[in-house]
């Protein structure tokens, strides 16, 4: 079945669901992609400032995930999946498989800052960037919901997305979570530091699997990685001729 709404429009936010396969003739323990969809070829930068095709890696198995590095929550826990994945892999990983790392927020994740991310986590796989236009058919190809947004329900300076503390009183300077300096910190020393981007990122999408025939078959929602059940749908699709 198809993952959810076909569409990246910038200024609408998208639900799509990520419950695991249920059907009678599932293939993968995450979400099968049936029928399967083509990879459309794209060309993105790198962290390294390299450009990268997709077409690279024809003939592998290739993890897809999408992800932002100022996103607090999911985005972490999903590369600390990949590189338990990639570890779990071993030598086939590189050889027999390829995991990618596609932005959602071009406008701050240039490859300096993608380069950032991957080191201070050991991440040793393409953390891949680009213009707006040439990430928008990426997007579409994979059925990535994306919005962004800027208010400031209590006209802080902190876009909601940043704010833990939605209700900051009224014209108190504010740290960089949004919270009142002098009402709102926790006991002991507390870093302020306040947060210099007015817009947040809302992405709703999650893992997609290509099997070596560059077709999307497997899905696995953010919220609904088990890491050892991804690596046996990576390991069916690998024992594919």
């Amino acid at each position: 079945m198809r993952r959810g709404i076909s569409a990246f429009i910038i200024s609408m936010m998208m639900l799509v669901p990520g419950c695991l396969s249920s059907g009678p003739d599932d293939v993968f323990y995450g979400e099968d992609i049936s029928p399967p969809i083509p990879v459309d070829e794209f060309i993105l930068i790198d962290e390294e400032g390299e450009y990268v095709a997709m077409s690279e890696f024809s003939g592998k198995v290739v993890v897809v995930a999408f992800l932002f590095t100022r996103c607090p929550d999911i985005c972490p826990v999903v590369s600390a999946n990949l590189a338990f994945i990639a570890e779990e892999l071993g030598e086939q990983h590189g050889s027999e498989v390829q995991i990618l790392t596609v932005t959602v927020d071009p406008w701050t994740d240039n490859s300096t800052i993608l380069e950032n991310y991957a080191t201070s986590r050991s991440l040793e796989w393409p953390h891949l960037t680009g213009s707006v236009e040439e990430l928008e058919p990426v997007w579409m190809n994979f059925d990535v919901g994306l919005a962004t947004y800027d208010t400031d329900l209590d006209n802080d300076g902190v876009a909601d997305g940043f704010d833990s503390c939605p209700e900051t009183p009224e014209g108190e300077e504010v740290d960089g979570n949004g919270c009142g300096k002098e009402t709102q910190q926790p006991e002991g020393d507390v870093t302020v530091k306040h947060h210099p981007l007015d817009y947040w990122v809302d992405h709703t999408t999650g893992t997609i699997i290509v099997d070596k025939q560059m077709q999307q078959r497997g899905w696995w929602g953010d919220t609904d990685w088990n890491p050892e059940l991804v690596l046996e749908d990576i390991k069916s699709l690998i024992a594919e001729q």
